[in-house]
């Protein structure tokens, strides 16, 4: 993708359009496909209708309906992820695809007359870190650990789908878009516009070929509120949900992706980053290119929250108003802070802690 991108965005590209079907219908597909029953409740979603189930005898489900514009691979993309990971480490929490009772992963729902993929996984346990606090750099270093476990598991994996445009990617070319910077409200334009050239330039690293930039499958959304402990005493994750966002693109990527949500508030940004990548590193040794890009891929993956949350505001179904919120000067305070940072001493700061922990490793990767 060029530098910038003109014309108008639209909305339904983004796919932004959870569907909302009514929970006596959801009973139905849950009677007719999975013989299940049980008590029915709605849990967020960008773009799948997400609802928990909980049957008689204490079991937990999670029903997820697509978007009928959903490209159908998608879904099967998601059961092949989660399946894969399950078989590479099966220690690391994540939900289980649950067949139906004639042994297929995924039917039909009707949503206003048009087939919405529909599947069925395990509900996993725990609390997210949303309301965690500021981490210690040790728990910080676990939380950076599990997201590298995370993506050596994902390796090897292939799908048709894995290549599908995913607009929270950092390679997928929203930082350009003029119609998502123009749609920004005044304090956002004061707060993204400064740093425009800068994630502009990283991201268009990013997209390149460039070797040093690994590429794979990864889960590509391990923000606090996708990460699980156990509770609200505890700083060990123990599971990973929503993979919806789980993307062929660079490792790098998905670094910046938990070091832009874990420091936001953190005292020491550079040892907190510093701390998580040393972590994500003893799973999935990083490049040098891939440090030395983390610092400008964390402001970019703050700076497109910003425009896309924005984006959704403006074009999201009414029935989604109210989960977006108005998160959007957390992203500006995160963004300010973040980028006031010096990149070469935050890069040399993450550089060292890398090294001194493979050392003390005895050069393990």
């Amino acid at each position: 993708m060029t530098s910038t991108s003109r014309g108008r965005l639209d909305p339904a590209a983004l796919r932004f359009d959870p569907p909302s079907v009514p929970l006596d219908q959801i009973s139905e597909t849950l009677a007719e496909h999975w013989g299940l029953s049980g008590r029915l409740r709605p849990l967020d979603g960008e773009r799948d209708q997400n609802t928990q189930v909980t049957t008689p005898d204490g079991r937990d489900f999670v029903l997820k309906i697509a978007s009928p514009s959903e490209d159908p691979l998608t879904a099967d993309f998601q059961c092949a992820a989660l399946r894969h990971v399950a078989a590479a480490d099966s220690s690391i929490g994540v939900p289980h695809v649950v067949p139906t009772a004639d042994g297929h992963d995924i039917v039909s729902t009707s949503v206003d007359g048009s087939p919405a993929p529909t599947r069925l996984l395990t509900f996993v346990e725990g609390i997210t870190f949303d309301d965690a606090g500021t981490l210690d750099l040790a728990a910080l270093m676990e939380v950076g650990a599990s997201q590298g476990r995370l993506a050596r598991a994902f390796r090897g994996l292939e799908h048709p789908a894995a290549g599908n445009f995913m607009a929270w990617s950092l390679d997928a070319g929203m930082i350009h878009h003029d119609d998502l910077w123009d749609g920004l409200g005044e304090a956002g334009r004061a707060a993204a516009g400064p740093f425009r050239e800068r994630v502009d330039a990283v991201a268009t690293r990013i997209e390149s070929a460039d070797p040093a930039l690994r590429r794979q499958v990864v889960h590509n959304d391990g923000h606090r509120g996708n990460l699980l402990r156990s509770d609200a005493s505890s700083t060990e994750v123990t599971g990973v949900i929503d993979f919806g966002d789980i993307a062929d693109t660079c490792v790098v990527a998905d670094l910046a992706i938990c070091v832009a949500s874990f420091v936001d508030g953190h005292p020491d940004q550079a040892d907190a980053a510093a701390s998580i990548a040393a972590g994500y590193d003893r799973w999935m040794s990083l490049t040098d290119t891939e440090i030395e890009v983390l610092v400008d891929a964390v402001l970019q993956r703050i700076v497109l929250g910003l425009l896309l949350v924005e984006f959704q505001r403006r074009h999201a179904p009414e029935h989604r108003l109210g989960e977006i919120g108005d998160g959007l000067s957390e992203y500006r305070a995160n963004m300010t802070a973040w980028a006031a940072l010096d990149i070469g001493r935050t890069t040399d700061v993450i550089m060292r802690r890398i090294e001194r922990d493979r050392a003390d490793r005895g050069g393990a990767t």
